[in-house]
């Protein structure tokens, strides 16, 4: 009886596993390539060519690859001009607007003060009027309530026009005729004491005649 057969079977199925072993190898070996190759591809195609600026507006950077030849680089995504922004010219300095000159000012108007004595509250006053068909007699009391003396003088004040006739009494009178007549205390009026002045004239109408009177301090 042979012994080939049983060998000639072992050799077959060694040689199967052998080629079986290979054929996964091999299958498997395609398939890493195929992955690879896709994995590849897959990448290849996510990759974006233009990167969104950041939040600060700067330009994506993009790797430049040399050349063999040597020539220049170019870049992969778009170029972006980077320009500063012109300086906005300053605004020229005009010259300033002359200062008029000073006109000599206009000289101002004389104005004429007059001054009035005070009335002294050390001295009173009392008037009145004695009238007639052919004239009149006006006199004034005057008195000084205080503890020094004092000059005066006393202003009638006529409804109508009048003329004094004659010399006044214990005063002078600055004027003669007219609406107003002032008469000027002699002398000095001494505290605590009174005096009487007046004069005489004639009016138009003499009982139609009203009359006021003040006093004044003359010194």
């Amino acid at each position: 009886m042979s012994t080939n057969p049983p060998h000639r079977d072992r050799q077959f199925f060694i040689a199967r596993g052998v080629f079986g072993l290979a054929g996964a190898i091999l299958i498997s070996l395609v398939a890493w390539i195929a992955l690879r190759a896709g994995g590849s591809s897959a990448s290849a195609a996510d990759t974006p060519l233009l990167v969104q600026p950041s939040t600060g507006l700067r330009a994506a950077e993009s790797t430049v690859v040399p050349s063999a030849t040597g020539t220049a680089p170019v870049s992969s995504g778009p170029a972006v001009a980077a320009t500063s922004p012109s300086a906005s010219p300053s605004p020229s300095r005009t010259s300033a607007s002359p200062k008029p000159s000073k006109t000599s000012a206009s000289p101002k108007p004389s104005v004429t003060r007059t001054t009035t004595p005070p009335v002294s509250r050390d001295l009173s006053l009392s008037c009145g009027i004695n009238a007639w068909n052919g004239g009149f007699v006006a006199n004034a009391t005057v008195t000084n309530n205080g503890s020094q003396a004092h000059s005066f003088r006393v202003t009638f004040t006529f409804s109508g026009s009048v003329r004094v006739l004659n010399n006044p009494w214990n005063s002078r009178a600055t004027s003669t005729s007219g609406q107003t007549i002032t008469l000027v205390g002699s002398s000095a009026l001494a505290p605590h004491s009174n005096v009487m002045v007046g004069f005489s004239g004639s009016a138009d109408d003499p009982r139609r005649l009203r009359v006021g009177c003040s006093v004044a301090v003359t010194g």
